[in-house]
């Protein structure tokens, strides 16, 4: 594959990072930071046959595979060192060592370690690697892959959109599908099937019914929707390995005046906490200021989703939830570039208002990236 503008911004915001916290190199195990960085498709974590990225301060990137992946590796990627093993389950030493040894005894090896982070190999294997590259130090790179990674590039951003725009016409079709006597989990793998039609690793939760409405996270179960249920789903997919993240409700039929207006109250306040959404505030604001409004409304909540999660939004980018987390006390300030959901909410005895929306930092106004309507979706009975 050819080395294009993204590959190479994203390798110099990398090698950035790395020399602002002091790392001779990132070694990056299957998973979607090497996706990110070496350009080849998301690779699975399995501890039989591992991927490996090596990417020193300067010089050239090289990529460790397993004899199977060579042929892919070439094709997909755009790092030119591509470097082969095949034994299974154990960690391809005899590349790695001499590998890391030409960086120098007292190097400085930054993995997966924290932070948020996955290592996409076995402790054991992780242990075996860092006795062979001794005395080379290995630490949490972390915040240096974050550092990379929580500013999206224009291109990235319309990666989310689409994504945000596959998940809209997803709902849409759903939720025109709902009908009284249909089983919850249908509804959801009916949502999911939408996903699949429009793009790559779609997820859905759903709830629904009085007594369920506190319940914000269920695969969906075999229960009947009946007429005046409220259908709440939080679903999102992947677009060039970017993530939409949103939630929608639908009624089986109409409204209460409740409804309407918990509905109401919900937008309202979400409306408000996007416009906040301004380059240099910091998240804990954000959050203050839902959880407050959220408190001063005097509806009879049963609970307080938001408060459940401990936060009211997230990041968003190559995976659903990334930094930073838009709670009380996260001291992270925003950057035009970063990508972050805003959802507050709470469960009543009669729905969950939670209108999640996925918004862009700019130097102007929030960019909402979740076009799709906010109304509840009333269906006909």
């Amino acid at each position: 594959m050819e080395v294009g503008p993204i590959a190479r911004m994203r390798v110099a915001a990398a090698r950035g990072a790395m020399a602002r916290h002091g790392l001779d190199a990132l070694v990056l195990a299957s998973g979607p930071n090497l996706s990110y960085l070496s350009g080849y498709p998301a690779t699975e974590r399995t501890a039989a046959r591992p991927f490996f990225l090596v990417l020193p301060r300067a010089g050239d990137l090289t990529m460790i595979v397993h004899a199977g992946r060579e042929r892919e590796a070439r094709r997909f990627s755009w790092v030119g060192d591509v470097r082969i093993y095949e034994q299974l389950s154990v960690p391809p030493l005899g590349i790695l060592g001499p590998l890391l040894a030409t960086l120098g005894r007292n190097a400085v090896i930054g993995m997966e370690l924290g932070g948020g982070l996955q290592l996409g190999i076995s402790v054991a294997s992780f242990e075996e690697i860092r006795a062979a590259i001794a005395p080379a130090r290995v630490v949490d790179a972390s915040a240096a892959i974050w550092d990379v990674r929580v500013v999206k590039q224009p291109v990235e951003i319309e990666a989310i959109r689409t994504a945000c725009t596959a998940t809209a016409e997803a709902y849409e079709r759903t939720f025109s599908a709902l009908v009284p006597g249909i089983r919850e989990s249908d509804a959801r793998n009916q949502m999911l099937v939408q996903l699949a039609c429009r793009a790559a690793d779609g997820w859905a939760v759903i709830t629904s019914g009085r007594g369920n409405y506190d319940l914000a996270t269920g695969p969906g179960t075999s229960r009947v929707i009946e007429p005046g249920d409220m259908v709440w789903l939080d679903a999102g997919c992947s677009i060039s390995g970017f993530s939409s993240d949103f939630s929608r409700a639908a009624i089986i039929g109409s409204a209460t005046a409740d409804q309407r207006e918990a509905h109401r109250a919900i937008c309202e306040i979400t409306r408000a906490a996007v416009m906040l959404v301004t380059p240099d505030r910091p998240v804990s604001e954000i959050a203050a200021y839902c959880e407050e409004a959220i408190a001063r409304l005097g509806i009879p909540i049963t609970s307080s989703v938001s408060g459940l999660a401990s936060r009211v939004g997230h990041g968003l980018g190559l995976s659903t939830t990334e930094p930073p987390s838009l709670a009380i006390d996260d001291p992270a300030v925003l950057r035009p570039g970063m990508v972050i959901t805003i959802e507050p909410g709470f469960a009543t005895d009669f729905g969950i208002f939670h209108v999640e929306q996925n918004v862009a930092v700019t130097e102007a106004d929030p960019d909402v990236l979740t076009a799709y309507r906010w109304d509840l979706y009333q269906t006909r009975c």
